[in-house]
């Protein structure tokens, strides 16, 4: 992998730092009922909102491979009991 082939994409941070929206909510929810993985409000939440919505908009064939990795942050999720 070379920096090429790494894109950013900010479309996805919402109002800010630690500030949930409604589709990191979702995905939260999504991942965790369907793979039994829990993903942190902060980080990994925005980051499978932004994938989720990547692929409803076909920005992946059907033949692509996409990796997304879990980077931690887990304990950030006890923080925002009450929207869960």
């Amino acid at each position: 992998v070379t920096s090429e082939d790494v894109k950013l994409l900010y479309d996805y941070v919402g109002k800010g730092h630690g500030m949930l929206t409604e589709e990191v909510i979702d995905a939260i929810k999504f991942v965790a009922e369907t793979e039994g993985i829990l993903l942190d409000p902060v980080y990994t939440g925005k980051a499978m909102a932004g994938l989720i919505d990547l692929v409803k908009q076909g920005r992946f064939g059907k033949r692509e491979n996409v990796v997304f990795i879990h980077t931690g942050g887990l304990p950030a999720i006890f923080a925002y009991k009450n929207e869960f």
